[in-house]
């Protein structure tokens, strides 16, 4: 019974290694000590380790059922679990794991073989702990718990550092991999030291430890408390490195998607991410032959991240060319990557005047454009929104020119739509269309763009009901206080006048309270039905507004003011009620009159000059007049656009209040001034200007005055009559001008044509042609959008395996590099689509609407 063959293994032996249950069990039954008998060679292996080694997850019961020790270890140490690791014999290890048997411990074991300084050994538990350790379809492993309280991270830290092969480390980055998102796991590699060796080890060559390791990193680098040491040990040169330098689509996803986790974590790191030589130029290379959908959405979500707020990263990656691959890719057919590339561009333009110039150069208008226009898919079209907002900048004409090209019908559908981001761009849109020169405040109203607006005013984002109330504040009234009683009238038959006074009374926030006050003010100005349905308001008081003239916030201050101001214009009986409600003081004015910021100068020389009649501690005529002078003051010195136009709007407002204010303006050089400014390069300054000389002619020195400018330089009344069909000019002064000409004076000559044209937006006007330096782009293959429903009219380029890029007028493949300005940029200029803000004068409709009102207070 006990005879050994040549290789010294006995009959039990060879029974219990190939699964004879029923020979085993009778050579134990005959004798005992067979169980336990042990094959004379240089291992020393029980029938038990026998059957463990071929797996015979059967057999092994047996055995134990019979007694067999279950904790034995041959003459190299390794037991039933170090020999079922070796094998690979995960349901072997799994049945031990389940027997929870006290002598057994499993977990304890396979870690201890894993620390092994052998590489065979380390390796061998390595590949084992990479398929327990591997997540189900409900969630992460069962055995993930155990194996971190038996401190296998902590094991898998020492194989890392250790001196074992790269095969081995290979095998442990692939086990974290599987665990790396657990807490517990990323805190034990922290506090392990396991972050400075990892990164050390991206200097590796071998990409099948280049993948897990960068995995590892990528999900590391989520929260700034772990990217905080990997960047400290140089993880961001090195990354770069490995994009630089390594081939493989796999690990340039895992690369880019770790330095996008970097810049996301953190400011400081989104700088430093940025500032690594070379990174930009290497992520716009890789866009170039790029077929694979997930190293496209890996760059694009990566770029995101990495400029999202930071103006030195948009700057730079734009003087890279960068944003001809992502404008590119607007017209792909794959919605996910459509998405990425509009939020990159989003994130590259948003706040930065520089970047937003070069995107619009690069040709990003009109795909953006039939997009939101095509698309039905909501996300989509929010991005969009978003993406041509944020380009349009904080630049009134750019930001009218982009509401014109989206459409009146359209900003309302954003309004009614569910998308709070959609109500805000909507909100935004309609606000800029409705004020200054060619004003759409009509063409709204009459789309039943006002009563959107009302309901606005219920949403609980506070952000969304202040645009609202800017957008109704302009569709109410036009520049120079005319008001526009239709719009007026709708707010009110929309019950907005109670939801006003409601947010004025109720509201939390002092800002929402006093915009609510002004736009009131608005709805109400030269409108008596409304001021009645106002007055009774039982909860409506001016003590309301006045009590906000004390509030601790300069904004709410300055708005407040203006509200009263806004209330009192040609008012005499509101300006009573004011008076009697307590009344305003010129303390209440002086720290504004005195401030170095010209917008609040401005704002409260208007508010003084109005509110004159009722400030007590001031006589009437020196009050107006240090408001007027004010005013005049910055018409000639101030250089800003902005303060230029508004000034002209508070001139065109107290032009037609009560006698005596247009002759001080007047006297002090007012219509020599606003004459020069009827020359300004912006037409919003042009057009306030002359509406401001419109209602100063019905004063007989200002229409002489204005009468002997236009004789010197006929032309600006080419400017004037222009721009007054949306104010107010004397018969007198026509009457004048018409006998200048009748009794002869030289023709009009030619003069720079900006005096009567629109502004020059640059995407509106001419594609730049690219510099001789400029990065050359390919046109990457697209197609019809997913999301819009259209079908590819091309058919599928051989190069692109994927099919990600299509492009509905041709199909080039992404091979070789070409200029950045694109065939849809070429044709961009031509396809152009014109608002009636590039009309000319005699193409330009005339409003019909346009109140003519002008009353002494």
């Amino acid at each position: 019974m006990n005879e050994v063959d040549e290789q010294g293994w006995g009959h039990v032996h060879h029974a219990a290694f190939n699964g004879y249950v029923k020979s085993v069990e009778r050579f134990v039954t005959a004798m005992e000590d067979q169980l336990e008998f042990t094959t004379q060679d240089n291992l020393h292996s029980t029938p038990l380790l026998c059957a463990t080694m071929s797996g015979n997850i059967e057999m092994i019961q047996k055995l134990l059922d019979l007694g067999a020790q279950i904790d034995y270890k041959d003459n190299r140490n390794h037991g039933v679990v170090e020999i079922a690791a070796t094998k690979n014999f995960v349901e072997t290890l799994e049945y031990f794991i389940k027997l929870n048997n006290p002598k057994l411990p499993v977990w304890k074991n396979l870690i201890k073989f894993l620390s092994s300084s052998e590489d065979d050994e380390a390796e061998a538990a390595g590949k084992v702990l990479r398929i327990l350790t591997t997540a189900t379809q409900d969630g992460p492993s069962p055995n993930l718990e155990p194996f971190v309280d038996s401190d296998g991270v902590l094991a898998i830290v020492k194989v890392i550092t250790g001196f074992v092969g790269e095969e081995a480390k290979v095998q442990a980055f692939n086990v974290l991999v599987n665990i790396i998102e657990n807490d517990r796991v990323k805190q034990q590699v922290l506090k392990g030291g396991g972050i400075p060796p990892s990164v050390k080890l991206l200097k590796s060559e071998n990409k099948a430890l280049l993948l897990p390791l960068l995995v590892v990193l990528k999900e590391l680098c989520k929260d700034k408390q772990y990217a905080d040491p990997v960047v400290a040990n140089g993880a961001i040169p090195a990354i770069v490195k490995v994009c630089q330098t390594v081939n493989d689509n796999d690990i340039f996803v895992q690369a880019i998607d770790a330095l996008g986790n970097i810049a996301e974590s953190d400011p400081e790191h989104r700088t430093t991410v940025g500032g690594t030589p070379g990174l930009f130029s290497t992520l716009v290379n890789l866009f170039e032959d790029c077929t694979s959908k997930a190293l496209v959405l890996s760059l694009t979500m990566a770029i995101a991240k990495m400029v999202r707020g930071d103006k030195n990263n948009q700057e730079k990656y734009v003087n890279e060319y960068g944003a001809s691959p992502l404008i590119m890719l607007v017209r792909v057919r794959n919605k996910d990557i459509q998405l990425s590339a509009i939020e990159a561009l989003y994130c590259l333009a948003d706040g930065n005047d520089f970047a937003q110039k070069a995107i619009l150069e690069e040709g990003a208008v009109m795909p953006l454009i039939n997009l939101l226009k095509r698309t039905r898919a909501p996300d989509v079209q929010e991005m969009s929104a978003m993406a041509l907002w944020a380009l349009a900048g904080d630049d009134l004409n750019e930001r009218r020119s982009m509401a014109g090209m989206m459409g009146v019908p359209l900003l309302i559908e954003f309004v009614t739509s569910l998308s709070e981001t959609l109500h805000y761009i909507g909100a935004e849109g309609l606000a800029v269309l409705a004020q200054g020169p060619h004003s759409k405040a009509t063409l709204i109203g009459h789309a039943n763009g006002v009563q959107p607006m009302v309901r606005l005013l219920k949403s609980d984002k506070e952000y969304i009901v202040a645009c609202a109330m800017n957008a109704i504040r302009y569709l109410c009234v036009g520049t120079g206080y005319v008001p526009h009683p239709k719009n007026q009238a709708t707010v009110q038959q929309a019950r907005g006048i109670k939801s006003l006074i409601a947010l004025m009374v109720n509201s939390r926030n002092e800002l929402i309270q006093v915009q609510a006050a002004l736009t009131l003010a608005c709805v109400s100005l030269g409108n008596k039905e409304n001021e009645e349905h106002i007055a009774e308001n039982l909860d409506f008081s001016f003590i309301h507004v006045l009590r906000l003239l004390y509030s601790e916030n300069e904004q709410v201050k300055l708005l407040a003011g203006e509200a009263l101001a806004a209330f009192a214009f040609n008012n005499v009986s509101q300006q009573r009620e004011i008076a009697e409600s307590g009344g305003v003081r010129m303390h209440n004015f002086l720290s504004f009159l005195e401030s170095k910021d010209e917008y609040c100068r401005c704002s409260g020389a208007f508010q003084i000059v109005v509110l004159a009649r009722i400030v007590p501690d001031e006589d009437q005529a020196s009050s107006s007049a240090i408001g007027i002078k004010l005013l005049v003051d910055l018409l000639e010195f101030s250089q800003k656009e902005q303060i230029q136009a508004l000034t002209c709007d508070c001139l065109a407002r107290l032009a037609h209040t009560r006698a005596g204010v247009p002759a001080a303006i007047v006297s002090i050089n007012g219509v020599e001034l606003l004459c020069r400014l009827m020359m300004s390069q912006t037409e919003q300054v042009r057009y306030c200007a002359a509406v401001a000389l419109g209602y100063l002619t019905f004063d007989h020195t200002a229409e002489r005055q204005l009468l002997r400018r236009c004789r010197e330089q006929p032309y600006l009344v080419k400017v004037l009559l222009y721009h007054t069909k949306y104010g107010k000019i004397s018969k007198s002064f026509l009457e004048g001008w018409n006998h200048c000409k009748h009794i002869g004076l030289p023709p009009i000559p030619e003069k720079p044509k900006f005096i009567t044209a629109k502004d020059s937006i640059t995407y509106l006007s001419s594609i730049k042609e690219q510099p001789p330096h400029a990065r050359p782009l390919t046109i990457l293959s697209m197609g019809a959008d997913t999301a819009t429903g259209e079908t590819a009219t091309t058919s599928r380029h051989h190069s692109s395996p994927l099919g990600l890029f299509r492009d509905d007028r041709t199909a080039t493949n992404v091979t070789g590099r070409s200029s950045r300005v694109s065939r849809a940029t070429a044709t961009f200029a031509q396809n152009t689509p014109r608002s009636d803000a590039d009309l000319t004068p005699a193409e330009t409709p005339k409003n019909e609407d346009a109140p003519m009102v002008v009353q002494d207070g």
